[in-house]
């Protein structure tokens, strides 16, 4: 008989699993009738381009599974959130490391959702896409795969990031600025001293199948602008649970006097009105006269929040709230968070 190879015998030891969750999205696109779709066996097509020696030498285990249906990352939605959300805490003890797949277009909401709903995730969870289909020409989906799983593979900690464009970016602070390029997303830097904000609630698997079958938040976003008609917002802004308003620079709205009135309404009401800035950075305050008629009117002031940690970071304690897991009347002190940056950046 002959000898073990140990080197062997240590590597398949030390391989580290790696779960790839594949959503859908433009990095597995194939041209349908009517445009690009999402297309199944993203694997086999991956397989055949990816450096045997490369995984080999980094003693990676890849185990890929496909979501039904696969999605364009725009029909994603709060129940698809929470569906992953059930499925990563279930296999969460069974890999060292965690990578999802979908479209760029909903990419920073569902970051931002998933550190909500695993804010105790206790390994590296890696979103990536692509703005080229796999196998096009000048196709950035290999590239931006093959620097995601060695960054899964190398991260020495925990975290959920948006790895994209040999970035590492964090969850609730990055935003898609460009449609076409192969350098989509950007985070932005918190103008105030980064503090971790723990989400308050902690959903057990059962709780988050639950809530993505039966749970389905009633929400809008709505910048403000110039030239609104008040009296149409006072009459049609109706049966929500959540609005979140976009002010104009710091925090400031035309006059809307009829609509403030119907803001203090909807609060009592039971509905959360949320602030942020239609400027990508800076946030609001409360400096200007032309924003007191909102604070007036109970609107939450949410600082330098991105739209898409506000819509998400709401959705996710409105779920708590259907859980019986806090009141309402708690929601609002936990909506804001305190900035959080990436040890990347």
């Amino acid at each position: 008989m002959s000898p073990p190879d140990w080197a062997r015998v240590y590597a398949d030891f030390a391989k580290k699993r790696v779960r790839i969750f594949y959503a859908g999205g433009t990095i597995g696109m194939q041209h349908g009738k009517q445009g690009l779709e999402p297309a199944p066996d993203l694997f086999s097509r991956i397989k055949p381009l990816l450096p045997s020696c490369w995984l080999d030498s980094e003693f990676a285990e890849l185990f890929f599974t496909e979501r039904t249906p696969l999605l364009d990352s725009s029909a994603m939605n709060a129940g698809d959130w929470f569906a992953l959300a059930a499925e990563l805490r279930n296999e969460e003890k069974h890999f060292d490391a965690f990578i999802l797949l979908q479209g760029t277009d909903t990419l920073a909401w569902t970051a931002s959702a998933l550190d909500c709903l695993l804010a105790d995730f206790s390994r590296p969870l890696l979103l990536t896409a692509a703005q080229k289909p796999l196998g096009v020409h000048q196709s950035d989906a290999l590239d931006n795969l093959l620097f995601t799983l060695e960054q899964a593979i190398s991260l020495q900690h925990t975290g959920i990031f948006i790895s994209f464009n040999q970035q590492l970016l964090p969850a609730t602070r990055t935003r898609k600025f460009d449609s076409q390029q192969a350098n989509a997303f950007v985070a932005l830097p918190p103008t105030e001293p980064a503090s971790p904000t723990i989400f308050p609630l902690n959903f057990t698997p059962t709780q988050l199948q639950h809530l993505a079958t039966n749970f389905r938040p009633r929400l809008l976003r709505l910048p403000l602008i110039p030239g609104m008609n008040d009296a149409w917002l006072a009459e049609h802004i109706q049966d929500l649970d959540g609005l979140l308003l976009e002010g104009l620079g710091s925090g400031n709205t035309p006059p809307l006097p009829a609509f403030f009135h119907h803001l203090k309404q909807l609060q009592l009401q039971g509905v959360l009105v949320g602030l942020i800035s239609q400027c990508w950075q800076g946030g609001v305050t409360h400096d200007y006269a032309a924003s007191n008629a909102l604070y007036q009117a109970g609107v939450i002031q949410l600082g330098e929040m991105t739209p898409e940690a506000a819509e998400t970071r709401l959705t996710c304690l409105l779920a708590g709230v259907f859980l019986d897991q806090i009141k309402l009347d708690d929601v609002q002190k936990h909506w804001p968070i305190k900035n959080k940056t990436s040890p990347f950046m």
